[in-house]
């Protein structure tokens, strides 16, 4: 099987198709398996390493056997299979289509905004003024690059070569989706959200770093500030990951980033305004083009 052919054809599917429905996209199967083992697991650390292990070992097993069983019918339907698991992995088209339909509603119907937001960010968004609503999309765009394309990609290429691609992907995609589920220090997940959280950190940790450097040159005319401000701001945010994306774009924009009580980036930026959610749409979905362009050199030398 062709590691160039099945990316390039996930890379189609998403842009052109977009998520699939809920009763078929791999990500809510993997969302209904960490449901259920949460239930039954331990809400202990040791039980959050069995429900880690579970759904990355058993997202993994899925995968390979669905191939495997495409792959033995008709070679052709390997590929389309391994393509369709591995659009799930990333999602380039819905990312920049939620980000553009909330800061249209931001300029349009503060309010309806609001009560959009939450698709994008985890703040409370009722005080929130339209420079931080705009923010608050700006970030989450920023910070998702990573998590929703750069980090599945990259673990892609990094295992391509041993045959392994889309397992990494997959495997990624499933910790991401335990982080998501799982990765908050409530009284209930503090400790069964531990190992989930944690992996996740470490497998976004040389995804994020390398960010600042496609943002970068994503504008050039900006890219020594957008580097700048990525290497004195990124520890602002509680996360050892989501600083360095959020605060390159914040450089690569010349705009403030604020999330009320917890940080600032770029505080000598300008306010978000009208057009700036426009051009950090432009700025990230020209980074994603440029990920998506150097992965598919990879591959094609490898």
């Amino acid at each position: 099987m062709n590691g160039l052919e099945v990316f390039a054809l996930a890379v189609a599917f998403d842009i052109l198709v977009g998520e699939p429905g809920a009763p078929v996209h791999p990500v809510v199967w993997i969302g209904k398996l960490i449901s259920a083992l949460r239930r039954s697991a331990p809400a202990t650390r040791a039980g959050g390493l069995f429900v880690a292990l579970a759904v990355i070992l058993g997202t993994i097993a899925v995968g390979q056997a669905l191939v495997f069983a495409a792959s033995y019918i008709m070679p052709a339907l390997g590929t389309l299979v391994a393509a369709y698991l591995l659009k799930s992995t990333f999602a380039v088209r819905c990312l920049l289509d939620t980000s553009r339909s909330i800061g249209q509603a931001i300029d349009d119907d503060i309010k309806s905004a609001k009560n959009m937001l939450p698709a994008l960010v985890g703040r409370k968004t009722e005080s929130l003024t339209p420079a931080q609503a705009r923010s608050a999309v700006i970030e989450s765009l920023s910070e998702n690059y990573v998590d929703s394309v750069l980090s599945p990609i990259f673990y892609y290429l990094l295992f391509e070569p041993f045959g392994l691609g889309l397992e990494a992907a997959l495997g990624f995609k499933a910790i991401s989706t335990m982080d998501s589920m799982l990765g908050y220090k409530t009284a209930e997940l503090k400790d069964l959200g531990y190992v989930p959280a944690h992996l996740d950190d470490l497998a976004n940790f040389v995804p994020a770093r390398l960010s600042i450097i496609l943002i970068a040159l994503s504008n050039p005319a900006r890219a020594g500030k957008a580097l700048a401000v990525a290497l004195r701001d990124h520890a602002k945010t509680p996360s050892p990951n989501s600083g360095w994306p959020m605060s390159a774009a914040a450089g690569a924009l010349g705009v403030r980033l604020d999330k009320p009580g917890y940080y600032v980036l770029m505080d000598e930026g300008a306010q978000p305004g009208y057009e700036d959610i426009s051009r950090s749409l432009w700025l990230v979905g020209t980074t994603m083009a440029l990920t998506i362009l150097i992965s598919m050199l990879v591959l094609a030398f490898t």
